[in-house]
């Protein structure tokens, strides 16, 4: 059933006129009488009683008024609703992260900068593991993520935008004899406690890491972490070696060490979002989180 007959039909029982009611759906007069007609040959009863001096409302027809007004009224309201939240969605940026210490230092002030500079702009956060991000992401449920760039390969229609790359390096505490040592090699680690990451929370980079000493070193004993704030507290308590970088643990305490570890693999630390994302305020972001970065001379 077409919407604008209706809207026809509800304006000629409300002014009984078929010239006012042209004018006010902006129509000529003999497409009201098309349109009415068609309405009655498809629900089957006579609507209107007409001629040349005056339009009556047939039973039917007041029955059907009264039936279908508030469904059209419905209809738009839904309709505006819709419009509404999508508005409000144009003013609305959802960031998708993983808790790092890094991120725990970065993200609030990033946020604060962006919201100087734009405050009629919400910033929505949620915490997602490496799986999540990526249904997210290509569902748009979030509309930016902090991630690595080798997570980011098997996911299509997304742009990268890459912050800075480095190198694994193990963070040991000071009381360890290798954290005198230069670089390490994969081999130094035997016999040593050692602290992984889970693999729902590990980038694919971390997870190929783990693996590699997993399946290389016979005589370690490794703890597993089952989120990065378990392992940040294994870490600073002394527990073992981990795995590190500065977009994980940007900041040591005083008593750990970071030592290069002869891996070549570079890990990046991208920015990811959709390409048919079209909030103009995500590129501001995007752009001041990488212009605070080059800034930072740490990277």
């Amino acid at each position: 059933m077409d919407i604008k007959k209706l809207e026809v039909f509800i304006n000629l029982v409300e002014t009984r006129n078929y010239t006012k009611t042209a004018e006010a759906v902006h129509v000529t007069q003999p497409t009201v009488t098309h349109d009415i007609k068609a309405l009655e040959d498809e629900i089957g009863v006579k609507l209107f009683n007409r001629n040349k001096r005056f339009v009556n409302v047939t039973e039917d027809g007041k029955n059907f008024y009264k039936e279908i007004k508030p469904l059209i009224n419905s209809y738009y309201s839904a309709i505006q609703s819709v419009q509404r939240k999508s508005e409000e969605k144009q003013h609305q940026l959802i960031i998708g992260y993983s808790y790092t210490p890094f991120n725990d230092i970065f993200l609030p002030k990033w946020i604060r900068k962006f919201k100087n500079l734009y405050p009629d702009t919400e910033i929505v956060l949620r915490n997602l593991n490496h799986n999540d991000f990526k249904h997210d992401l290509l569902d748009n449920r979030v509309d930016l993520v902090i991630t690595t760039g080798r997570d980011a390969e098997d996911l299509p229609g997304m742009r990268k935008t890459v912050l800075f790359s480095e190198q694994f390096k193990a963070i040991v505490p000071k009381n360890n004899t290798l954290a005198s040592k230069k670089q390490l090699n994969i081999e130094d680690l035997s016999g040593q406690s050692l602290l992984f990451l889970d693999n729902t929370w590990a980038a694919i980079d971390l997870i190929t890491l783990q693996n590699k000493i997993k399946n290389n070193i016979q005589d370690t004993k490794i703890i597993y972490a089952n989120d990065i704030s378990a392992l940040n507290m294994l870490i600073k308590s002394e527990q073992g070696i981990a795995l590190g970088l500065y977009c994980l643990y940007h900041q040591l305490e005083d008593y750990l060490e970071y030592v290069p570890l002869n891996w070549q693999a570079e890990v990046e630390l991208v920015l990811l979002a959709s390409r048919n994302n079209q909030k103009q305020r995500l590129d501001d972001l995007i752009r001041l989180i990488k212009q605070d970065i080059c800034q930072n001379t740490l990277f």
